[in-house]
């Protein structure tokens, strides 16, 4: 971070990092995935990331510097792990980006009741938010961007229109890093995901891919 911008004490515990997707949200998206999360829904396809330990602590400024580094992506989308279990080094963050001119979207299981005061100013300060626990009775990948039914889908900003609905299609990326570490993101059920398991095995010849 340059000398003459004012920057941020604190760090946030990252688990995952992705330059780029087209899945999470609206545009193309920088995602980051927190470690930690004591909701620790049935059926949460991220268990890994429920313990509050492990992972990589960033600091607020390195991770805002690597953010706006990326080219060609609208903003920045936060999952995990549970982001809002991080509040103070997040607010920082998404106040970076936001005036950096990039775009935040916030995955929570949170329900509106639940949040404190700063909390409540990260998804203020959010230009699109989805909030509730994952319900894994209520699964549903057909919605836009959420797992279940019940979650709740806002613009606090009012800067996207975003509509409660299905948009039809699980979405699902597929990211292979130059060390051939294969990685899929998104909502596919298990039928999808044995379909695309063997199309990239049969692109690599079938040599098994090193899968996280």
């Amino acid at each position: 971070m340059r000398k003459d911008m004012v920057g941020s004490p604190r760090s946030l515990r990252v688990a995952e990092f992705i330059d780029r997707s087209d899945i999470y949200g609206p545009g193309h998206r920088s995602v980051v995935w927190v470690q930690g999360c004591t909701l620790a829904c049935e059926g949460c396809w991220n268990t890994e990331m429920w313990a509050h330990a492990g992972a990589e602590m960033i600091s607020v400024n390195d991770l805002h510097e690597r953010l706006i580094s990326i080219e060609n992506v609208a903003g920045v989308t936060f999952l995990g792990g549970e982001p809002l279990q991080q509040s103070p080094a997040l607010l920082d963050l998404i106040q970076l980006q936001s005036e950096a001119g990039r775009s935040v979207m916030l995955y929570s299981g949170y329900e509106k009741d639940e949040l404190n005061e700063v909390q409540q100013a990260c998804v203020d300060l959010c230009d699109v938010v989805i909030l509730g626990r994952y319900r894994q009775e209520l699964r549903d990948t057909s919605l836009r961007w959420r797992g279940s039914s019940n979650q709740v889908i806002e613009s606090p900003t009012g800067r996207f229109e975003v509509l409660d609905d299905h948009d039809g299609f699980q979405e699902v990326e597929m990211h292979i890093d130059k060390h051939g570490t294969f990685r899929m993101v998104g909502y596919p059920d298990e039928e999808l995901i044995e379909a695309l398991l063997d199309t990239v095995i049969e692109s690599l010849d079938g040599s098994e891919p090193h899968i996280t």
